[in-house]
């Protein structure tokens, strides 16, 4: 059923965001400020990934990392497209001493989309490999499966309240024995709103699960902006 009331929506779903948040208190949230931007080349099937992510050990204040991802992506079909892209990322170790480091990153990824009824799915499969100051190089594997979910309207068109959710996956693929096969798990949900229909907002929260270390509580502010060079 698509709801009639999407203000009224919006404050429920935002009063039982952080009501489970709370459940959470005891551990500090860390913050997430998040860009995902795609613009277009002209009429071709080409377009360019640009990404900015900053993260903090805490809702701000302690910055864990900058990240920073651009990448040249191909629709290969109107489901299917693949991308091949860079990423530098700048790391800090919490409080203090601050001990940065750098990685700089390659990547490859496939991305599969298709719809159930009015559910938005999206499979990525992605390979890193991995430049870590002071460290031996790394390969990883990730598997993303991503759902988008209109609750106001039939569609993701302008002015639409939607659910996001998502589960990643993150296998190691080097050959050292002190690393573990699994990396870590990011479970995530989310409400957006779209506000235009090229730009949609959501405020969500992750919970992630790295090697057997406790998992961790993450608030995720993120900005999706799709845009056409002509």
């Amino acid at each position: 059923m698509i709801l009639r009331e999407p203000m009224k929506f919006i404050f429920t779903c935002i009063f039982l965001f952080f009501s489970v948040w709370s459940l959470f208190a005891q551990q500090q949230a860390q913050g997430w400020l998040v860009y995902f931007g795609n613009t277009a080349i002209k009429s071709s099937k080409f377009s360019i990934h640009h990404e900015l992510q900053l993260r903090d050990y805490q809702l701000g204040g302690d910055h864990n990392q900058t990240l920073l991802r651009v990448g040249l992506e191909y629709a290969v079909k109107p489901f299917l497209t693949v991308t091949g892209g860079y990423g530098f990322i700048y790391t800090e170790a919490e409080n203090t001493p601050n001990n940065p480091f750098l990685e700089h990153r390659i990547y490859q990824e496939a991305t599969l989309k298709h719809t159930v009824d009015r559910f938005f799915i999206r499979h990525r499969f992605r390979l890193e490999e991995r430049f870590i100051e002071d460290r031996t190089f790394r390969g990883r594997g990730r598997y993303s499966l991503f759902m988008d979910v209109p609750l106001t309207k039939r569609d993701l068109g302008k002015g639409a309240v939607y659910a996001a959710v998502y589960d990643e996956v993150f296998l190691n693929i080097s050959k050292d024995d002190n690393l573990d096969v699994f990396d870590r798990n990011r479970l995530y949900g989310g409400i957006g709103y779209k506000v235009a229909a090229n730009l949609g907002i959501q405020l969500g929260y992750m919970r992630q699960n790295v090697e057997k270390k406790r998992a961790t509580n993450h608030v995720l502010l993120s900005l999706h902006h799709r845009m056409k060079w002509q």
